[in-house]
């Protein structure tokens, strides 16, 4: 295939077109937008600048959203969902681009729940940052990451998404040594 490929297309010259720069982002601000929705269910949406995906501390990010709210033993589900009942359901998420990160909070639930709600999101964010992860939270999110990239690459149609993907948005290389370099992660650089 990769001979064919470059035979086809590596007869044609290379276009010489450059990215573009990338733009300085704007000072960081709260900014808050509330849509009125007739019904008694809401949607929360709740997002932070994040590390670019290139960056040292991408893979602490990615523990760090499975530790908040990526499964049912999720800090978020358990304390906001299953503890106090105020959220239907809740997740965390994690997007790496090229020139920037966001990191999202989401959740449904009832409309007179969303005040509560959103304050115990950024209490319990807070008893992360303030108490750091248990070294259980870490080994359980290496293990998650470990297993979701062994069934995202175990086709081959897997890998080509897995791998086109990576040459498309930083390099091959990063990409097949990623979960090695989660498994690198302490404790201490998730909570920072």
């Amino acid at each position: 295939v990769v001979a064919t490929a470059t035979r086809t297309f590596g007869r044609f010259p290379r276009s010489g077109v450059r990215p573009l720069p990338t733009p300085v982002a704007p000072a960081l601000r709260l900014r808050r937008l509330d849509v009125e929705r007739p019904g008694a269910h809401a949607y929360l949406g709740m997002g932070w600048l994040a590390p670019k995906i290139d960056h040292a501390d991408a893979p602490a990010v990615d523990l760090l959203v499975w530790i908040l709210g990526q499964a049912r033993s999720s800090r978020l589900v358990r304390a906001v969902r299953d503890r106090l009942g105020l959220v239907n359901s809740i997740a965390s998420g994690y997007s790496k681009m090229e020139a920037a990160g966001a990191l999202t909070v989401t959740a449904q639930l009832s409309a007179a729940h969303v005040p509560r709600a959103e304050g115990e999101i950024l209490a319990e964010i807070e008893r992360l940052r303030e108490e750091g992860v248990s070294e259980a939270e870490r080994r359980r999110a290496v293990t998650v990451a470990e297993s979701r990239q062994a069934f995202a690459t175990e086709t081959a149609e897997g890998r080509a998404y897995a791998y086109g993907r990576a040459e498309t948005t930083w390099r091959l290389e990063e990409e097949l040594s990623y979960v090695e370099r989660l498994r690198s992660v302490t404790a201490e650089q998730i909570q920072a």
